[in-house]
């Protein structure tokens, strides 16, 4: 596979639209967690107990510090700019106890009136345990961000449109025992699902959006224990259905992959939010197949953020 270019040319500015553009802001991996965790007896024989072992004594937790001082002033930002979608692509909390997620969803602002609509995704640290996934604490409280089209009752796939645009939210996290494991998976029903979707949707190109990456900064596959399991058959609806652009964290080092002979649309992974000289988000604009991406970068001293680089990509098309 080709590797990815690095684009040094000034940011652009997202000052004036274009017509037909949309304008969305994407973010992941903010891993934030409360003191108050709520934990049972259950828990001391889960995952959990070795995701706080990593959390306190391994460095997790010092990577993710200022997670929610930084969080706050994202927020901020992301308020300041003209959006026509928040995409947040998985890993809002650390262990997906129902504190963490009610804790992140308050502080992303999910559903406020006073700020642009969301999409949201899950990742593998929200469906950290199959009580979690049970429990079904992610899709409650950040029901406002996965309003959509669907098939059936079941919440993801969903899809919603911005403009010209579809957004398709895939929930790609699953739930491991081995603490080692960090692997994804679509699975077999939400994919029959995904294809029903995607042949019913209108006109407009499709972008999806989900937390596992199908391949490295690289195009390599990720290690079988973090990689997305059944990312051929994903790849494979994907490229069926004529899907223009994907969207992912996961890996909180951010990249993008053109579009090549391997992969038919071009990959974006946005990397952490929040991770301690990592935290970082994107911004795109839109029009027709011309992504225009900036790079938005936190700087701890001035508590604010600034431009950290930009670069552009073209949409995959139907004809391609």
């Amino acid at each position: 596979m080709t590797t990815p270019v690095v684009d040094s040319q000034p940011s652009p500015s997202l000052a004036d639209a274009l017509p037909g553009e949309i304008r969305l802001a994407h973010f992941s991996d903010i891993h934030l967690t409360v003191r108050r965790l709520g934990w049972t007896w259950r828990d001391l024989f889960s995952k959990r107990a070795t995701g706080w072992l990593n959390l306190k004594l391994f460095g997790r937790g010092a990577r993710f510090r200022e997670a929610p001082q930084v969080t706050e002033a994202l927020m901020a930002e992301l308020r300041s700019r003209p959006l026509d979608r928040l995409v947040f692509s998985g890993d809002a909390s650390m262990m997906a106890f129902e504190t963490e997620l009610a804790y992140a969803a308050e502080q992303l602002g999910v559903g406020r009136p006073d700020q642009a609509p969301g999409l949201a995704v899950p990742g593998n640290h929200d469906a950290y345990t199959r009580r979690a996934v049970r429990q079904g604490n992610f899709e409650s409280y950040f029901a406002p961000w996965q309003v959509g089209e669907r098939e059936g009752d079941e919440t993801y796939p969903f899809a919603q449109k911005v403009g010209e645009y579809w957004l398709i939210g895939v929930n790609s996290a699953r739930p491991r025992i081995a603490s080692w494991d960090a692997s994804g998976r679509v699975g077999k029903p939400q994919r029959q699902r995904l294809e029903r979707l995607l042949s019913r949707l209108g006109p407009g190109r499709r972008i999806l959006v989900t937390h596992y990456p199908l391949f490295t900064e690289t195009g390599r596959l990720e290690p079988l224990v973090r990689r997305l399991r059944d990312w051929k058959e994903v790849l494979r609806i994907a490229r069926e259905y004529d899907v223009a652009l994907w969207l992912n964290g996961h890996r909180h080092r951010g990249y993008y992959l053109p579009a090549n002979e391997d992969l038919p649309f071009p990959l974006i992974c946005v990397g952490s939010a929040t991770q301690r000289n990592r935290w970082s988000y994107n911004e795109y604009r839109i029009q027709e197949r011309n992504l225009r991406a900036i790079r938005r970068v936190f700087d701890p001293l001035a508590r604010q953020y600034t431009d950290g680089g930009s670069f552009s990509l073209q949409l995959a098309s139907a004809a391609d």
